[in-house]
């Protein structure tokens, strides 16, 4: 029969186990005095009342020790019961689990947590009571524990008996007393629900106010551009009218306009899936070089390298990862006003998951750590949480747009691209932030790879846009290049012009179509349609919702190349150039 713990047993049992060990006594003690009476036979009336005297004098002396011992019983009784009170009764969860993690002794207060009775406790296994999902959180922190004999602690999501989770926090204290098999571990519960979601709440509000601070910069920002692109539109219009020339005018809208394109890509960086990425294999050191030889041309600040030369690989689109880390060393140079140094080194690491898991969700755990290292005036401790807010600056404003934005855009490419940054700052004495990017295991591609051949490409285009302005820009366009070009406004009329094509033996040698058409089929849907006419052609898919996974991954969708809107006639060129420069499918 299994023991009962000494917090499980009752006032009561213990009141009769007194009972009984008091009358096992007195038997004995009578068996004692009954075996000695014959000695007292023959012996005078002085020698028995001096025997007698000190039988008295004895049992006072008892008397006197009985009751110091029922007091002292009486005290332990009460602390016993005052123990088991506090215990059962305590604001957390106590229990005790063996070292296959049954439970060995629980209070109440963990019953109640779980909605269960004691009694239903005991002997079970603690994992029944931990939600799937954070089991290995659990075991990995018992393996932990019976390794150290440390306190330790961990927060999870136990599940009450109703199925609703809770979180709670665990302080564990293992135990390597009197037990053969491994430790007992003492485990403290205490529900943090109330926290989690106070964090939350704190967290949505910081969400808001940077999102506020984001919304106040954007329109501040587009603003500014829109009057500078629509001022010198009317100039140029004048001009034209007076018969003056215009291309100063134009020139300047179209700078602006430019601007304009650049501001939303930043802006996309925070959108969910991010900017649009095209990864392949980069030489980081002269990623490194070409970002930092950007970012202080013309200053006073200079680097101290320490790159190994045994890095491991990385796949990145080095055009989104040099805005990063041009952004992070224009950061560190505006902290030195009057010059110094930067530090840039880096190393190879490999992270234990539960220290990944700190800052992303990267199952990866081979990264390249780059630090960059400045002496400048550091970032205050209420300020630092705040540095990687859209808009957030401790700077003063000027006419650069998105300023204040630069290590929040770094923040997002970075992390798209499956790595996450860290910044360690104090006042007066600088500030390191650390990148770490995912190491590649894919082997990069020989370049002595036979290539197929070149295929000979027919610039008869089908464009499909609902957009009736943009497509006649895109037309001109395209007109321009070389190509004829046939449009559509709908995925229905798309559809028929290329079968109609198809059976004139004119076919189309590439469509670009808009991913979304209002109350229509868009490109993903058209392109399905005309793969059962032709299941070659290619197919370049463009939108202004550059964050879409048919945008972000469109091989994947089926599309040869994709066209992000805005775009301009050098962009169409270089699709056009792609497509001239296709190989044959093998």
């Amino acid at each position: 029969m299994d023991k009962i713990p000494l917090v499980a047993q009752s006032p009561e049992r213990f009141a009769r186990m007194d009972q009984h060990k008091s009358d096992a006594l007195r038997k004995r003690a009578e068996a004692i005095l009954s075996s000695r009476s014959a000695s007292l036979i023959g012996q005078s009336n002085d020698q028995l009342r001096e025997i007698l005297h000190d039988l008295q004098t004895h049992q006072i002396e008892l008397e006197l020790q009985n009751e110091e011992l029922r007091l002292t019983q009486e005290q332990l009784t009460r602390s016993r019961d005052q123990y088991i009170e506090l215990y059962d009764f305590a604001p957390v969860g106590y229990l005790m689990v063996n070292h296959t993690l049954m439970i060995e002794a629980a209070n109440l207060t963990l019953a109640d947590l779980l909605g269960v009775e004691r009694s239903s406790l005991l002997g079970q296994p603690f994992s029944r009571f931990i939600c799937n999902e954070d089991q290995d959180i659990f075991y990995k922190h018992f393996r932990k524990l019976t390794n150290s004999e440390n306190r330790l602690g961990c927060e999870l999501r136990l599940s009450h008996r109703n199925g609703e989770p809770f979180w709670a926090k665990l302080e564990c204290a293992p135990d390597f007393t009197n037990d053969q098999n491994g430790p007992r571990i003492r485990i403290a519960v205490t529900d943090i629900s109330d926290s989690k979601q106070l964090a939350i709440e704190i967290l949505k509000a910081h969400k808001n106010e940077a999102t506020g601070l984001l919304a106040g910069g954007i329109a501040h920002d587009f603003n500014n551009l829109l009057t500078i692109i629509m001022g010198n539109i009317e100039l140029a219009r004048e001009d034209i009218l007076l018969g003056l020339p215009a291309t100063n005018s134009l020139q300047n809208a179209w700078n602006a306009s430019l601007n304009a394109a650049e501001l939303t890509k930043k802006f996309l960086t925070f959108s969910t899936g991010g900017m649009f990425c095209k990864k392949q294999r980069v030489e980081l050191k002269e990623l490194l070089d070409t970002s930092a030889n950007l970012s202080l041309a013309g200053t006073n600040v200079t680097v101290e390298w320490s790159l190994p030369d045994d890095l491991w690989a990385t796949d990145l689109d080095a055009e989104q990862m040099s805005q990063a880390l041009v952004n992070v060393v224009t950061n560190a140079r505006e902290a030195m006003p009057n010059g110094g140094i930067i530090q840039i080194s880096a190393e190879n690491v490999t992270l234990s998951p539960e220290q990944y898991h700190l800052f992303s969700d990267n199952p990866e755990t081979q990264f390249i750590k780059l630090s960059i290292s400045d002496q400048g005036v550091g970032i205050s401790e209420n300020n630092l949480p705040k540095v990687f807010d859209p808009y957030y600056s401790t700077k003063t404003k000027g006419v650069r747009k998105g300023m204040g934005m630069g290590l929040s855009i770094a923040q997002a490419i970075i992390k798209q691209h499956g790595g996450f940054i860290d910044i360690i700052s104090h006042l007066n004495i600088g500030s390191t932030v650390s990148i770490y990017l995912p190491a590649s295991a894919k082997p990069q591609v020989s370049e002595n790879t036979p290539q197929p051949e070149t295929v000979q490409f027919n610039k008869k285009i089908l464009l499909m846009d609902d957009e009736e302005m943009l497509r006649l820009m895109a037309h001109r366009m395209l007109k321009r290049l070389g190509c004829e070009v046939a449009e559509a406004g709908s995925g229905e009329e798309a559809v028929q012009l290329f079968s109609e094509a198809q059976q004139a033996g004119a076919p189309f040698g590439a469509v670009i179509l808009d991913l979304t058409i209002k109350g229509g089929m868009g490109g993903e849907e058209v392109l399905k349609h005309l793969r059962t006419i032709d299941p070659h052609i290619r197919a370049i898919v463009t939108s202004g919702y550059t964050t879409a996974p048919a945008i972000l991954h469109y091989q994947e969708y089926g599309f040869y190349d994709a066209l992000q809107k805005p775009f301009v006639l050098s962009d169409i060129e270089q699709i056009i150039g792609r497509l001239s420069g296709a190989r044959k499918e093998q």
